[in-house]
């Protein structure tokens, strides 16, 4: 599509060079005539840049016309219609007015439109271009303006490119339809935010149980062992009072209320030994497989039940087991 300026640059325009636009608009108006019309508009179009009245915009709007860029020209008669002017003729320059507002009223109705309409999106998610120039997101889906003869339509939603083509004549209405398919891709799930930690009431409080498995393990622990200690005391209290017994009767023959004979001296210092030896170790004995038993019956039910065996030898006594 062609470009023409619709605002000129504001600077300052000596003589000379206001003679020569003039001069270009007359040859653009020669041209005009002539029925060379993409002529005239190069030759109009450029004195317009220079020299922005009245006049020069009503016949470059007609040359702009002629050569089938309607909607450039009403443009350009709108721009003829709102210029001030200091120079020339003014009443050349008002009649150029008057003469702009009616040829425009005359161009609308021959103005065509293409109607765009999107399936499968939204305007605001798609890049819309009409012949390469960039359509407004609040534009779309609204009767666009378009000079006569085809027209190529075109959407971007992501990677995804729909175009479509469209040929409407003058004073035509013509729509085209751009149908995407392409799902947009998905945008980057937020982190979730943690979630607060549950607050136990005092009913839901967890309860500690390693410490009390661990306290009644020990406890049976030492329950087993004082059973087994106890156990070896009675056992050796029990050997020792049947060594009494054999003792004691030996000596019978050699005592006479309460008096032995000297000879026998050594048998019975190993009498009275073995008689300590037997009450202490009986009585201890008694007095540990009591408190043996008592911390079994008293352990926490949920602890782990060990085992050991008390065991006597020739020179050793002592408990194995597992604990």
């Amino acid at each position: 599509m062609a470009s023409f300026a619709s605002v000129a640059a504001a600077q300052a325009v000596d003589d000379a060079s206001r003679n020569a636009a003039r001069r270009l608009a007359q040859d653009g108006v020669a041209s005009y005539s002539a029925g060379e019309y993409a002529k005239a508009t190069d030759q109009l179009e450029r004195a317009y840049v220079v020299l922005r009245v009245p006049s020069i915009a009503l016949w470059s709007a007609r040359a702009l016309a002629k050569s089938g860029h309607l909607v450039e020209a009403d443009e350009r008669y709108l721009e003829a219609t709102r210029l001030s002017f200091t120079a020339g003729d003014e009443s050349i320059q008002k009649k150029a007015q008057s003469d702009a507002r009616a040829e425009a009223d005359a161009l609308t109705p021959r103005i065509p439109t293409v109607k765009i309409e999107l399936v499968g999106s939204t305007p605001a998610e798609v890049e819309l271009r009409v012949d390469g120039a960039l359509v407004p997101s609040s534009l779309i889906r609204e009767p666009r303006p378009v000079n006569p003869g085809a027209h190529t339509v075109q959407g971007k939603r992501g990677a995804e490119l729909v175009s479509a083509t469209v040929n409407v004549e003058e004073g035509g209405r013509a729509q085209a339809t751009l149908r995407f398919t392409a799902p947009l891709p998905a945008a980057p799930a937020a982190p979730p935010e943690p979630a607060p930690a549950p607050q136990a009431s005092a009913s839901q409080a967890p309860v500690a149980q390693a410490p009390v498995a661990q306290h009644g393990n020990a406890q049976r622990t030492a329950g087993w062992v004082s059973l087994g200690i106890g156990g070896v005391g009675l056992a050796v209290g029990g050997v020792t009072g049947i060594l009494l017994v054999s003792k004691h009767s030996a000596l019978d023959a050699y005592c006479n209320n309460g008096v032995c004979d000297p000879s026998k001296r050594s048998d019975v210092n190993s009498f009275n030994t073995l008689r300590t030896i037997s009450g202490a170790t009986l009585i201890a004995g008694a007095v540990v497989t009591g408190v043996g038993v008592t911390l079994l019956l008293t352990a926490p039910a949920n602890a782990e039940h060990p085992s050991a065996q008390a065991y006597l030898g020739v020179s050793e006594l002592g408990l194995r087991g597992r604990f």
